[in-house]
């Protein structure tokens, strides 16, 4: 009982963070009154207030005692899209006003130190989700309530725990194709598990998470949520293709891919320039899974929105060196501007509203600054996929209302092309690549059939269409084995890296012409070492399950 009154306690403590009357898709990031251990785990009532905390962290993260805003969002799956997207290669970051997006992409050698902050961050979010998550399922066979209320709070308890897993294992040990016999994570099952408990293999992580999806997946097949942020079966769905792909298992990623796909139609151009700000508020076609924050309190100047969240040139550009008003800058590598062709409307000119003329066109994706910042800063490409950071006209940082995209049917279309490639299905795999071209007006849309070729295609696709969602940058190198190569600034390449963020490379000499730094893909220095505090309070591990720090 004790181990469960400490986990209960993890409850009470966010409890009320999601309000139980909240409506129209909104998070709320309020707290409340704690309620009594016993009303939790009594009834479905108590135990769906109970999954709400859960939601809470999988979604914002969890805060530390002091209550800093950089731990606010950061930890969490909308968090997470910085760690991922930021470390990779098209993102251009630079020493601002940055917190947790400066870190991930800046390869220092306390980003991932088993004593640093954001090691312990996230391992421990992630097992207070799934902690919480074992508490509610122990705790339903007893309580008061409907086998339908009791079947839609597992299925989602068990797709929170899955996704945890997935998320864990992607963080703290190498990509399953080259890691799947090594040290894994810690399976917990059960609120009653003990203290001490050993890893599992990465294999076992894996079929772990896949049989907690799949069997969420079941349970919610008739669940209809009512809001945008709760996890259904399109979500369990969506992070099984996620799980086979990254596992290689194409015919399964094929399949849960197309289950999501079938659901959903493509957005249109209007619907992509408007922004990626109101997805749930526009109801977008493609929007799987998402979170609309509307507690400006606990939306601080440290988190991920500071990153994603920029506002075009009319906005004016702010008082710092970032794109608007004090905040990180999203600048992308010249390497990644050039992949965008001419008529893609995700790398030019969007028509600002329905039925303009050519000349109220204004080139919102990428643009250059003028006024503010030096001129190493004004040679950089800033990306406004992501447009509306806050109020107009530069207003201050506090007053921001984000919608943030979890999860896209253009992902899925994406899974379903890499599947039917890597199963020899060219035909259909270029078949649904072309779908999302034309959708996205690519002068060009891919011909060749070719299995290897096509993947690069659909590997270039994936980085012009998601990036900023976390299922690019080191996410795709990782599994897909391709190393990080950025290219500094240089005379002939000025909207390259900021030298910033190419130190810790290898490689890396500034005097080049050209200077590039690298890491291989299986460098240690892309994964986070298991946190200090497990490996002193868990007896059942040791310093030799470590990850090393660096090296291969």
């Amino acid at each position: 009982m004790k181990k469960i009154y400490k986990s209960v306690k993890y409850i009470t403590v966010a409890l009320l963070a999601l309000s139980l009357t909240n409506c129209n898709d909104d998070l709320t990031t309020r707290s409340s009154v704690d309620v009594d251990e016993e009303v939790i785990l009594s009834s479905t009532t108590g135990l769906n207030m109970a999954l709400r905390s859960a939601y809470h962290y999988a979604l914002m993260g969890g805060e530390d005692a002091k209550g800093s805003q950089n731990d606010i969002c950061y930890a969490g799956v909308s968090g997470l899209a910085t760690w991922f997207d930021a470390s990779g290669a098209d993102i251009v970051c630079f020493k601002n006003y940055g917190g947790s997006q400066e870190d991930a992409n800046f390869y220092s050698p306390d980003r991932t130190r088993s004593n640093g902050a954001y090691s312990k961050r996230i391992w421990t979010n992630f097992y207070k989700i799934i902690n919480q998550c074992n508490v509610i399922i122990d705790a339903l066979p007893n309580a008061t309530g409907t086998d339908a209320e009791k079947q839609e709070l597992k299925g989602q308890a068990l797709t929170l725990r899955g996704m945890s897993y997935f998320v864990l294992l992607t963080t703290y040990q190498q990509t399953y194709a080259i890691a799947k016999d090594k040290r894994g994570v810690i399976l917990r099952t059960s609120a009653s598990d003990p203290a001490s408990k050993s890893f599992s293999t990465v294999a076992e992580g894996y079929q772990q998470a896949i049989s907690d999806l799949k069997e969420g997946a079941s349970l919610l097949s008739s669940f209809e949520r009512t809001e945008k942020w709760q996890v259904n079966t399109e979500v369990a769905n969506g992070y099984l293709a996620r799980a086979y792909q990254v596992m290689g298992d194409w015919q399964n990623a094929y399949t849960a891919a197309k289950s999501v796909y079938d659901n959903h139609s493509l957005m249109s151009k209007a619907e992509w320039c408007s922004g990626f700000d109101n997805m749930m508020s526009s109801n977008n076609p493609e929007l799987v899974w998402g979170v609309k924050f509307t507690n400006v309190s606990n939306i601080g100047s440290n988190t991920i929105f500071n990153l994603w969240y920029n506002q075009d040139p009319s906005y004016g550009e702010g008082m710092t060196q970032g794109p608007i008003y004090n905040f990180i800058n999203f600048f992308v590598d010249q390497q990644y501007v050039d992949l965008f062709d001419g008529s893609d409307y995700r790398g030019t000119k969007c028509t600002k509203t329905a039925g303009v003329t050519d000349a109220d066109e204004k080139p919102v994706m990428f643009w250059h600054r003028t006024a503010n910042g030096d001129m190493e800063v004004k040679a950089k490409w800033a990306y406004n996929k992501f447009k509306y950071y806050g109020d107009a006209n530069g207003a201050p940082q506090g007053h921001t209302y984000p919608e943030i995209s979890l999860m896209r049917s253009a992902e899925m279309l994406l899974i379903m092309a890499e599947a039917q490639a890597n199963l020899g299905n060219t035909t259909e795999a270029l078949a649904d690549l072309n779908k999302l071209q034309n959708a996205r007006e690519v002068a060009k849309p891919t011909t060749t059939t070719a299995k290897d070729d096509l993947l690069e295609a659909i590997y270039v696709e994936r980085r012009k269409e998601l990036l900023g969602e976390g299922v690019t940058g080191t996410y795709d190198l990782l599994r897909l084995q391709k190393p990080l190569v950025r290219y500094a600034s240089s005379a002939t390449n000025p909207a390259g890296h900021f030298s910033y963020s190419m130190l810790y490379l290898d490689g890396y000499n500034g005097s080049d012409a050209q200077p590039v730094g690298r890491l291989a893909s299986n460098d240690y220095r892309f994964i986070n070492q298991i946190p200090e505090l497990e490996l002193t309070n868990n007896e059942a591990i040791s310093q030799s399950d470590q990850n090393p720090f660096s090296g291969q």
